[in-house]
């Protein structure tokens, strides 16, 4: 069963890429493939009914207004440094690179770009519940944010606690092949890939947009579109609960 489907907004949904199956790969001449975890998000069980996604253009010393979540967010910083706080702990740095989990409930006082010259860019997935908003800000903001929209994926019948992000680097010339079990959102962080599933219109996907994959597809190669430099996906793969709701 296809569990997304997608209401696109500003870019074009894109469906591809691993997640918690077996991922095969043929060896590089010139580097090697890497797949790292970046961060694991446990929260409480929530049916979801769909994944709202921003991408975040902050400017040189930008700072955030302070606001809460009514959804669990995930996302990663694609360029340049964060400056992270949640209420009740100490600020952090998130630099390029990083994962990040924003939990229900606490007021997030910090998300501030750390730099006061270079820009700095994140993307957020949201894993809503029907009705709950993207974001809640206690006041109004003062300063305009550049959020440019991507794809809603919408999810049905799937009970989720947990988050697991991934970073896959796919060297020049080489692919993935997909097996996998559990619904996936992410993005293409580096590079431009060609997503080639059996049945499916071959998709070419460049850095900056974003893709589904719904559970139980096999067979779907990921192939870097270059053979001259590596590409990189940042997967995150939304974890059934084992406790249903009723």
């Amino acid at each position: 069963m296809n569990i997304f489907s997608s209401k696109t907004r500003t870019f074009t949904a894109i469906a591809a890429l691993a997640t918690a199956g077996g991922l095969a790969t043929a060896p590089s001449a010139e580097t090697q493939r890497s797949s790292v975890k970046l961060l694991t998000a446990n929260f409480e069980t929530r049916r979801v009914v769909q994944v709202e996604a921003g991408d975040f253009h902050f400017v040189p010393g930008q700072v955030a207004p302070v606001h809460t979540h009514s959804a669990p967010a995930v996302g990663y910083v694609a360029k340049g440094s964060i400056i992270y706080q949640i209420e009740g702990e100490k600020p952090r740095v998130l630099n390029e690179g990083d994962a990040f989990f924003e939990p229900v409930g606490p007021r997030i006082l910090r998300f501030d770009n750390a730099s006061a010259t270079e820009e700095a860019i994140f993307i957020d997935f949201n894993l809503e519940q029907e009705g709950e908003p993207f974001i809640v800000f206690e006041q109004t903001p003062t300063e305009a944010i550049d959020r440019r929209t991507l794809p809603t994926f919408d999810l049905s019948d799937t009970d989720i606690n947990q988050v697991d992000i991934h970073e896959d680097n796919i060297p020049a010339a080489d692919a993935i092949v997909v097996e996998t079990d559990v619904a996936t959102v992410g993005i293409v962080a580096e590079g431009v890939v060609v997503i080639e599933t059996p049945g499916v219109e071959t998709r070419r996907i460049v850095a900056g947009q974003s893709f589904a994959l719904p559970e139980s597809v096999s067979g779907t190669k990921i192939r870097n579109a270059s053979g001259e430099v590596s590409a990189k996906v940042i997967s995150f793969r939304l974890i059934p609960s084992k406790n249903a709701i009723n």
